[in-house]
């Protein structure tokens, strides 16, 4: 749980410590799409070891997260549900 902070690297951050070393193998949920793939959340929950990401999808660069998530061998669901209106 990233505990719902403005900056997409440090609530990934704040999950991946929590999770500590059962981040491996783990699913990345998120309620907003990832508007950056590379060098950004998504290339690092990859890295990280995570082998799922769900978010709604909707950016206008969700290719880049697909391609993103294709190199790492992770899969990649978009639920096109977002529960939080700004």
């Amino acid at each position: 749980m990233g505990s719902g902070q403005p900056n997409r690297l440090e609530s990934l951050r704040i999950a991946m410590r929590k999770a500590g070393d059962d981040v491996k193998g783990a699913a990345l949920a998120s309620d907003a799409f990832f508007p950056f793939a590379w060098k950004d959340a998504v290339e690092e929950a990859c890295q990280s070891g995570v082998n799922v990401i769900a978010e709604p999808g909707g950016s206008i660069r969700d290719k880049d997260a697909i391609d993103c998530c294709n190199k790492y061998g992770v899969s990649l669901v978009f639920t096109q549900v977002r529960h939080f209106r700004h």
